[in-house]
């Protein structure tokens, strides 16, 4: 049976409950892991580094925290002091691209974690199966950010979520240089755009990254407009990209990695 997990900024949302897991983060403007821990003894709790430089179970790769290309010496460094399976989250959009990056350095997908942030299709666990939206399946995802009425984060996790690696997977992975052949290959996209004369709803999915990585809050209609183009000069303003709200493949290479 999957595990429930609850997570917030505001310890007070957490609720108490005999089977639940709850997680913390260790840094940032709300360390509030040591508080989870105080105030439920004996439960699962997983600790969140927000920014590369800390040492916790998980890294949290979004927007204004670590990047997905952090991630790989983040984990190397987590297994040299004994985490088991340190434990990535990020949002569904960016995950394969994370697992790339991971496969490049030699990192397995069975030695780590994968925990997604997925709202608006209810309780599940990314992968092929349920959301299709990531190549194989999550350890866990977190779904809605008010459970409960409250300010609140609620995740589902595979039951072995704290215990060892699952057994090997016969998914074979992209290299990084194959990563990057595909980005070269994406269609170059600008103001005007439709995704009714496009394959693969490629308008949307800018869109979509643009708000769950992001933070945009465009509408996902597959029209790139105005909001759209400025939505993608914010982000290439970020990056240190020609702020032209072009797609081409560096744009895409850093909405999709974060690098």
């Amino acid at each position: 049976m999957a595990l429930v997990m609850f997570d917030s900024i505001d310890v007070s949302q957490l609720p108490a409950g005999a089977g639940y897991c709850y997680a913390g983060y260790v840094n940032g403007n709300w360390p509030t892991y040591n508080q989870v821990v105080a105030t439920f003894p004996g439960h699962h709790v997983l600790s969140i580094a927000v920014t590369a430089g800390a040492d916790a179970d998980c890294l949290d790769v979004e927007n204004g925290d670590a990047t997905p290309g952090q991630a790989a010496d983040w984990f190397a460094r987590q297994a040299a002091r004994g985490v088991v399976r340190p434990c990535i989250y990020a949002s569904v959009s960016v995950v394969d691209s994370i697992i790339s990056l991971l496969q490049a350095a030699g990192i397995s997908r069975n030695s780590v974690r994968l925990w997604s942030a997925h709202y608006g299709s209810g309780a599940h666990i990314c992968g092929p199966a349920t959301c299709g939206l990531m190549s194989t399946s999550a350890d866990g995802t977190q779904w809605t950010d008010v459970a409960l009425g409250r300010n609140l984060d609620q995740s589902m996790l595979a039951d072995n979520f704290f215990g060892t690696a699952p057994a090997p997977s016969n998914v074979t992975y992209l290299t990084a240089a194959e990563v990057e052949q595909i980005l070269g290959q994406l269609p170059i996209l600008q103001n005007g755009m439709n995704d009714a004369n496009l394959p693969h709803w490629y308008v949307r999915r800018v869109q979509a990254i643009c708000n769950s990585v992001y933070h945009k809050g465009l509408a996902v209609d597959g029209i790139f407009g105005l909001a759209t183009e400025t939505a993608v000069k914010a982000v290439q303003a970020q990056y240190g990209l020609t702020q032209d709200g072009v797609v081409g493949a560096q744009t895409w290479n850093a909405l999709i990695t974060g690098s």
